[in-house]
């Protein structure tokens, strides 16, 4: 919403000189509950040993939201950080993702507040934000959801759940310039304890891994973590299933060193019956014979209970898409966000 310069004045803000011009660069800062995992006394996490980069986006994980940014931002992210968790009703580990804009944006009209450390304007770059929701949209949650799936289990999946998020701007004025903020607020969840060593073997994976997902089934599996409504988790997340089989799928048939076995893996040899594989490959248009496909020559840790609970995940879609009565309290949302990480998984 942009306010008029009346308003503006009243709450402390002034007209930016004439002579000004506000060369901004975005970035934004997320700040994620880690769900499933807790430090290792004996080895607490280490910001500085997880960092990962790529020059649009840092990430890294700890138990200090303060130590995190002051390894990738150089700054506390808040004057009070036992203040912070109790209003935010959350705790250790974190993971923070830091996202930055390539391109500079430029003001020389608007509003601001100068303290001579740092700029505060109102609605002075809305170019800026967009660039930078757009960059988050493409790139922001695959890497979560890559993340997610090298760090879980199948006895114990790990989430992140997004409690808070910055934006602010480095300036050709030497001085940030805060731009906005806004949180969220999570639920309960099952600990692992994880140390430095166990992450980084895993994290180091983290970009390679997102490059090979479909920016929509990261899109689907993060707001399926952060949604309360049973019924649409359930959906988001099998929303995320399908979108990832067949962009799979689809990579597989354009391989043109692509090699089909001549009979069924053992570990998924118990629905032979229901799926030839003397069929060809480009034949396969529904659903369930993708997945199988996919599980063949890619998901090499797929077996015989992942196909059951695929089948029994697509039942339950179909019969809620028909207009069937599903009671939300029966949906199998556990077992389709287990499914959703180790396929994800299987693209290494």
């Amino acid at each position: 919403m942009r306010f008029s310069g009346h308003v503006l004045e009243n709450v402390g803000f002034q007209k930016i000189p004439d002579e000004t011009v506000i060369k901004a660069q975005f970035r934004s800062v997320i700040v994620y509950e880690a769900r499933g995992i807790i430090s290792d006394k004996g080895d607490p996490i280490d910001p500085s040993f997880l960092e990962y980069s790529d020059g649009e986006v840092s990430l890294s994980l700890g138990d200090s939201v303060n130590e995190i940014c002051r390894v990738l931002i150089d700054d506390d992210f808040t004057d009070d950080e036992n203040e912070w968790e109790k209003e935010r009703k959350t705790a250790p580990p974190y993971l923070i993702v830091v996202t930055k804009c390539p391109e500079e944006v430029v003001c020389s009209d608007g509003y601001w507040k100068n303290d001579g450390e740092k700029i505060v304007t109102q609605d002075c770059f809305p170019e800026g934000r967009e660039s930078l929701r757009l960059l988050e949209k493409k790139r922001t949650s695959v890497l979560v959801s890559s993340l997610s799936a090298l760090l879980s289990s199948e006895q114990n999946p790990v989430v992140f759940i997004q409690v808070h998020r910055a934006v602010f701007a480095e300036t050709n004025l030497n001085m940030r310039l805060i731009d906005s903020w806004c949180s969220l607020s999570g639920e309960g969840h099952i600990l692992s304890r994880i140390d430095n060593e166990s992450i980084s073997d895993k994290i180091k994976y983290i970009f390679s891994l997102s490059d090979s997902i479909h920016t929509r089934v990261g899109y689907f599996f993060n707001l399926a973590v952060n949604e309360k409504d049973r019924l649409k988790k359930f959906l988001y997340f099998y929303s995320a299933i399908e979108v990832h089989i067949n962009k799979t799928f689809k990579e597989l048939i354009s391989d043109p060193d692509l090699t089909i076995p001549r009979i069924m893996p053992s570990r998924i040899a118990g629905f032979a019956r229901l799926f030839d594989i003397k069929i060809p490959i480009q034949k396969a248009t529904n659903i369930f014979h993708r997945f199988m496909w996919c599980s063949i020559l890619q998901w090499g840790d797929v077996n015989n209970s992942d196909v059951n609970k695929f089948k029994a995940l697509k039942s339950t879609r179909d019969r809620i898409y028909h207009g069937e009565d599903v009671e939300e309290k029966t949906l199998p949302i556990g077992e389709a966000q287990s499914l959703a990480l180790k396929i994800i998984r299987g693209n290494l």
